[in-house]
């Protein structure tokens, strides 16, 4: 395989894996306004309650952040290192301030694993992401040393 080809291949891994992201970001964003605006009946979508658009919405969104880890794996991608740690933090967030607002208390209460799953799925989700953006710098910093010592060498 030639550098062309490679570069193509992660070119289209990391197109892959920012969509995914994005797709997921949407979802999580439409669940959590969902549940926020339906304050614990139907929010705009209406023929779902927010147990339905949890299980409809939420869960494929943890699930597309999760392919979009896999498919942009040692990728460089800013967007969705970004998009990672918006959405975990948005997940985590929601999740622990939807009982105080009186929201999902069945979720809280009787699905007590469920929701401790569900907040540590975000905070997990958000830790990959700043753990990308601490790798693509690390990564930077090497290539930065790299180069320096190349041009030492040439001189």
């Amino acid at each position: 395989m030639n550098f062309k080809t490679a570069i193509e291949i992660n070119s289209k891994k990391t197109r892959i894996s920012e969509t995914f992201a994005i797709a997921a970001m949407i979802l999580l964003s439409i669940d959590t306004a969902n549940t926020f605006v339906g304050q614990g009946g139907y929010g705009f979508l209406s023929p779902l309650n927010d147990q339905q658009s949890g299980i409809l919405l939420g869960i494929p969104s943890i699930i597309l952040f999760f392919v979009s880890i896999g498919f942009g794996f040692r990728e460089k991608t800013r967007l969705t290192s970004l998009l990672l740690v918006a959405g975990g933090a948005l997940l985590a967030v929601s999740k622990i301030v939807e009982p105080t607002m009186g929201l999902n208390l069945f979720l809280a209460v009787a699905l007590r694993p469920l929701y401790i799953g569900l907040i540590l799925m975000g905070f997990i989700i958000l830790g990959l992401g700043v753990s990308r953006m601490l790798q693509r710098d690390k990564l930077n910093k090497n290539y930065k040393r790299l180069d320096q010592a190349g041009k030492n060498a040439r001189i």
